[in-house]
């Protein structure tokens, strides 16, 4: 009965193990495919990085106001306060007054 048990248990770890023996996935084999897929489908020109002339467009001095213009977008006017809300929790005040 100890040799048959000697024979069993490893071939029972074989066995086990035999589906492990396999190189690649399902997933493994097309990993990535569908982000290469995405970046082809999302480029333009693809050719674009092979032309190395010069871009031309906004001279550096509209640039530089129409950039001045954005930032000062973001400045709160001076002596102006900002806004504050108040929402009233209880019993008292506003239309939350049950008890009047």
């Amino acid at each position: 009965m100890r040799k048959l048990w000697w024979l069993i248990i490893p071939a029972a770890f074989l066995a086990a193990t035999a589906g492990c023996a396999c190189n690649e996935t399902g997933m493994e084999r097309g990993y990535g495919d569908s982000h290469r897929t995405e970046i082809a489908n999302q480029t333009l020109h693809p050719g674009a990085a092979q032309n190395l002339a010069p871009v031309t467009g906004m001279g550096g001095q509209e640039a530089s106001k129409i950039y001045e213009g954005y930032v000062k977008g973001f400045e709160k006017p001076a002596g102006q306060m900002p806004a504050t809300y108040i929402i009233p929790i209880g019993s008292e005040g506003g239309s939350f007054n049950q008890g009047q």
